[in-house]
């Protein structure tokens, strides 16, 4: 299986900066070994970890890979997922239980997002979280942070089916940040309507979290930043550590993408499909690569 997300619309849009018309879509991986490999027996269930780091800088060496200036992943810089078959390096395979579900595992990958940026947010037991965004990496992200122990999870987005959605996960919902007051914002929605309130949807001395990644600059209120005393922490897709706790909080069932993943579809059908997640008719669609 093969998630498809708003990267994967901006490579198709042409709106990405590495991704060269042709490439075969897809980072979010999972599926089965075709062969031995490493130890590993053809058929083994397997989780794919798509960061291609080049491993020698000294980001790399100083174990963040994730940061490396050279950073290239599957399915952007080279051939991803939405195929019936896909090379990967070996050392990038997660090996998962048998009876694991690989529909449920495909999710593993953004749920890494939301793992990194939970832990890189110091959250403490019954502080208060705003989330801006209730895509798949929005509510993910809320999830982890009721997972961890957070209070009171306030969900913002102005799309009314992904704010029902996010209300039928039992999180509370707004159609803005504007006027909140949380320990805690992340932003997983990356738009300038959102830049211009994080300031102000934080207490003082509270944590602004910037999850989602921005394409020009967007106006953020740097004088309340200061006035309130908040730190604003960046988080760059995730570790190998954060992917593979991700992995295994889907294989066990801590974590649910279900509600989560509204369609599958097989290959042939993907284009149009990709024109439903671009018109907000899904919100995670995975593409099954092979019966």
């Amino acid at each position: 299986y093969c998630g498809l997300c708003g990267t994967d619309l901006h490579i198709c849009a042409g709106e990405h900066p590495r991704a060269q018309p042709g490439i075969v879509l897809g980072h979010e991986l999972s599926g089965r070994l075709a062969a031995d490999a490493a130890g590993l027996a053809a058929g083994t269930k397997v989780v794919v970890d798509p960061l291609l780091p080049c491993g020698t800088c000294p980001t790399c060496r100083s174990g963040r890979p994730q940061t490396c200036a050279d950073l290239r992943l599957l399915g952007i810089d080279v051939p991803g997922g939405a195929a019936e078959q896909v090379a990967v390096p070996v050392d990038r395979v997660i090996p998962v239980p048998d009876d694991a579900d690989l529909r449920r595992l495909a999710f593993s990958e953004p749920l890494a997002v939301a793992v990194r940026a939970v832990r890189r947010s110091g959250l403490a037991i019954g502080e208060e979280v705003a989330v801006a965004g209730a895509g798949p990496i929005g509510l993910a992200v809320a999830s982890c942070a009721r997972l961890a122990g957070a209070g009171r999870v306030l969900v913002a987005e102005p799309v009314d089916g992904r704010r029902r959605l996010a209300a039928e996960l039992g999180f509370e919902v707004a159609e803005s940040l504007a006027g909140g007051a949380a320990d805690v914002v992340f932003d997983a929605a990356a738009h300038p309507a959102v830049a211009a309130v994080l300031a102000e949807a934080a207490r003082p001395g509270g944590r602004v979290v910037l999850v989602g990644i921005y394409g020009p600059p967007a106006a953020l209120d740097l004088r309340a930043l200061a006035f309130k005393e908040l730190t604003l922490i960046g988080t760059r897709v995730y570790s190998r550590d954060d992917i593979r706790v991700a992995t295994a909080m889907v294989a066990d069932g801590r974590f649910d993408p279900a509600p989560l993943i509204t369609r599958s579809v097989p290959l042939a059908g993907a284009p149009a499909a990709v024109d439903d997640l671009r018109a907000g008719r899904e919100v995670k669609l995975l593409v099954e690569g092979s019966p």
